[in-house]
C-alpha cells in the first residue's frame, strides 16, 4: 500500500445525529508528516481521535481501510495517571516495552523533568503533564505520533523540545500528525489537511 496506513473517501464523523466531518478524502502515509488545521467546532480533535483508535463517535457508512500501525496520541485532555509518580506513570505507559532504567531517566532528563521523577502527577502544572507525555512517547517510538494543540502549555523550553522530538522522528521517516487552529511551524516538510476546507 506504498507506506499508507490510513485512507478513506467521503470520510462522514459525528456524535449522534450532528455531523462534525462531512465528505473528507484522506490518504495518510507513515513516513510523511500531516498537519490538521481548522477552526473550533471544524473536527479536528474528531479526526486526530479517529486515526488514533479513540473515535467514539458515528462513522456514518464511512469506507475507512487502515493498516496495522502502532499509534499514539497526545489529547488536548491529559491520560497520565494523577495518582502515581511520574516515574510510576512511564513504567505502567511503556509496561509492553523491555525499556531499562538508564533509557528512562536519560529521557525524563532530555524532557527537564528528572528531579521530579518521583513527584505525583496531580501536583503537575498542565506544562510538566505535557512534557511527561512527550517523554513517553518518545521512549515509545510509535510509527505515527498525533499531537492535538501541540504548542498548548509549553514554554519556549519546552516547544524546543517538541520540535526536537519531531525532528528526530522526521529523520527516523515516522509520521507526525499535529493539529490546531492554525499553522504551529513544527513540521518543515508536510501536507496539510484543512478542515476549513469541507
Amino acid at each position: 500500500m506504498n507506506n499508507i496506513f490510513f485512507q478513506t473517501e467521503n470520510l462522514t464523523l459525528g456524535y449522534g445525529n450532528e455531523i462534525v466531518i462531512k465528505d473528507l478524502d484522506l490518504s495518510l502515509q507513515k513516513n510523511k508528516n500531516y498537519e490538521v488545521i481548522g477552526k473550533n467546532g471544524s473536527g479536528k480533535t474528531t479526526l486526530l481521535n479517529l486515526l488514533s483508535n479513540n473515535f467514539e463517535g458515528n462513522t456514518f457508512d464511512s469506507d475507512i481501510s487502515r493498516e496495522a500501525t502502532n499509534i499514539l496520541e497526545i489529547s488536548h485532555i491529559p491520560t497520565l495517571l494523577e495518582n502515581l509518580t511520574l516515574i510510576e506513570n512511564v513504567i505502567y505507559f511503556t509496561s509492553s516495552m523491555n525499556i531499562d532504567d538508564e533509557k528512562v531517566n536519560s529521557t525524563i532528563k532530555k524532557y527537564g523533568m528528572l528531579s521530579f521523577k518521583n513527584d505525583t502527577i496531580k501536583n503537575f502544572s498542565s506544562g510538566m503533564i505535557k512534557r511527561t507525555e512527550l517523554a513517553i512517547a518518545d521512549i515509545k517510538e510509535p510509527d505515527v505520533l498525533c499531537i492535538d494543540e501541540p504548542l498548548n502549555y509549553l514554554d519556549k523550553q519546552g516547544i524546543d523540545r517538541l520540535q526536537n522530538l519531531i525532528n528526530e522522528r522526521t529523520d527516523n521517516n515516522k509520521s507526525n500528525i499535529l493539529s490546531s487552529q492554525e499553522t504551529s511551524g513544527l513540521l518543515k516538510n508536510k501536507e496539510t489537511v484543512d478542515l476549513n476546507e469541507i
